[in-house]
């Protein structure tokens, strides 16, 4: 084995070993996530007032302080008095608590290809902590979470095509004034408009500001929790500019923005909650804390995102519109379009190719109902669109090969003077009209692509779901022929077909072009990389590149048949080293 295979066994190697790594770096936070330690952008007595009120908690007070609040909610003289309001509508069904007037259930109809099942939003333990306004000033503090609200309606229900209908939630006050949440729910869309409002709260407690939050984070909803737990992340817009928050998940963590925020979001990886103020809100809190009470392989990150509000003369008087949903760019750009910064496009660079590749997709298949059949068709475009550079990058490396034992020659003649020897070598080129860098040309047009198919497939809704044929069920998921008792390193627990059909397509395109005997190891072990690689990877991506290699085997097939002149130049140039090589051997054993 010469020093040219070791090199390439290493690399592959430090490949595989770094791979898990690098896919993290497909889809990266534009900014990182906020340490371990609290940070606060700006000081603001507000906030202050907040985390008087309700602490910085450990995450033990997170995971036992729950418990202890559903006890003390229980032993209250007032839980006699709380209800359940139920809302039916063709998309979704919600049950609100007029304990707080918080969302305890929120579950999403299968009314769409991608919604298979019927999807649950609410983390049942946290329910509670949805909705709630916490309002403190200088002579009291109000937490509507430990109130009973008077609802206008015990059941809300619209069918499609009906009128928008409203819900009210009143909470009267010690003073003969009210608090009040009008809720307008339509029968077609995944959005709440809510009117929040008071009458004497500046009376009870002296309010300045007051936060309105969701705080008992979504649920996961995919087999694959470390799925959503790497998708699990707050973010929100201020100035035009959105910033995202995205914990590690091991301790409390803590950010507040202040500023006019137009909204404020958190999602998992196919769903997001977004709340969007009429007109800005004066701020946004974020905080972060781990589920300790949540027995699974992988600890939840729960999230809370509220918006900041100063009060004026001490009342509050706001519009906002909650949407609660799948992540589709559709769906979300009705409510906001500037909502769509919360899907995943990957790196800025990425983002433009993501975003024609996703729109290509869809455009695609309003006319084929199968997105594997869209695959195909969009490989064989993708192939048309790349047909000349790979043609004249075929050619121009025929011709590197050529011109390799007269590069070789000058190397020698010029071993002393690299320099000279290079600008000799560059002339050769020219006079040949050869471009070294050819053959890179489709490589580099395609990574993009594949980067941007590999985030299209992992992370977009729009293809949750799609099958193909026969075991290929899921498109944005490995396509798992059966599951291994115990975990492979690099491979994982299951086993799937189409990545060993790639690597074969791989072993044919890379023989078909291989020219030096060097090679020959790289010819076997690039496909069993591909096979560890791939087989982790979203089926719809490794259809795709399976496609494609073999789209290029028949390409590479039909020039070497339309073109047999550098094939003939190439043979001769071959077998004239070989008599060369020949005559030297002679000589050596005659001396």
């Amino acid at each position: 084995m010469d020093r040219n295979s070791i090199l390439g066994f290493i690399l592959i190697g430090v490949i595989l070993l770094t791979m898990p790594y690098y896919l993290k770096l497909l889809a990266p936070p534009e900014e990182p996530g906020v340490a371990d330690t609290t940070r606060v952008q700006a000081p603001i007595d507000p906030t202050k007032q907040f985390d008087a009120a309700v602490g910085n908690p450990s995450q033990d007070q997170f995971s036992t302080g729950f418990k202890e609040q559903a006890q003390a909610v229980k032993s209250d003289s007032n839980q006699a008095k709380v209800k359940t309001v139920i809302i039916e509508t063709p998309l979704y069904s919600a049950e609100f608590s007029t304990l707080g007037a918080s969302v305890q259930s929120w579950i999403i109809k299968p009314t769409k290809p991608y919604l298979q099942s019927s999807e649950q939003m609410i983390r049942a333990r946290y329910a509670n902590r949805n909705l709630v306004l916490l309002a403190r000033g200088g002579t009291g503090l109000l937490r509507t979470e430990e109130k009973v609200f008077e609802p206008s309606a015990l059941q809300v229900a619209l069918k499609k095509g009906d009128r928008p209908k409203k819900l009210t939630f009143t909470l009267p006050l010690e003073n003969g004034g009210y608090y009040k949440e009008t809720y307008t729910i339509y029968p077609d869309l995944y959005k709440m408009d809510i009117e929040i409002e008071s009458r004497g709260l500046g009376d009870l407690t002296g309010a300045v500001s007051a936060l309105f939050t969701w705080g008992g984070a979504l649920e996961a909803t995919e087999k694959d929790s470390s799925q959503d737990l790497f998708y699990t992340e707050a973010s929100y817009q201020m100035n035009r500019s959105m910033e995202k928050f995205k914990p590690k998940g091991k301790k409390y963590e803590e950010e507040v923005p202040i500023g006019p925020t137009d909204w404020v979001a958190q999602r998992v990886k196919y769903f997001v909650m977004a709340l969007d103020p009429e007109t800005p809100a004066d701020g946004a809190r974020l905080s972060s804390w781990p589920d300790t009470l949540y027995q699974g392989q992988h600890t939840p990150k729960l999230i809370e995102t509220g918006l900041l509000f100063s009060l004026k003369n001490g009342e509050l008087d706001h519009k906002i519109t909650l949407y609660l949903g799948p992540l589709d760019k559709q769906l979300i750009s009705a409510v906001d379009p500037s909502l769509q910064q919360t899907m995943s496009w990957g790196w800025p660079i990425i983002k433009p190719f993501s975003i024609a590749v996703l729109w290509t997709l869809e455009f695609l298949h309003r006319f084929i109902p199968n997105y594997g059949l869209v695959l195909i068709i969009f490989s064989i475009l993708i192939k048309i669109i790349v047909w000349p550079l790979t043609h004249k990058s075929h050619e121009s490396m025929k011709r590197m090969q050529l011109l390799q034992p007269k590069i070789k020659e000058i190397q020698e003649k010029h071993k002393n003077n690299p320099q000279h020897a290079q600008k000799e070598i560059m002339a050769m080129y020219k006079e040949h009209k050869v471009n070294p860098m050819g053959g890179c040309w489709p490589v580099a047009l395609q990574m993009p692509l594949l980067y941007s198919l590999f985030i299209i497939f992992r992370s977009t809704i729009e293809l949750r779901g799609a099958s193909f044929v026969l075991w290929i069920k899921d498109l944005s998921m490995p396509d798992v022929l059966f599951e291994l008792p115990f975990s492979i390193p690099l491979y994982g627990d299951h086993v799937a077909l189409l990545p060993f059909i790639m690597s074969a397509s791989t072993y044919m395109q890379s023989k078909q072009t291989m020219t030096e005997p060097s090679q020959k190891p790289m010819l076997y072990m690039m496909p069993i990389m591909f096979i560890f690689l791939f087989n982790n990877f979203p089926s719809g991506l490794t259809l795709y590149y399976t496609l494609f290699n073999l789209l290029s085997w028949a390409q590479q097939h039909y020039m070497k048949v339309k073109a047999p002149d550098i094939d003939k130049e190439l043979n001769e140039v071959k077998m004239s080293k070989a008599r060369a090589e020949s005559k030297k051997g002679k000589k050596q054993l005659k001396k």
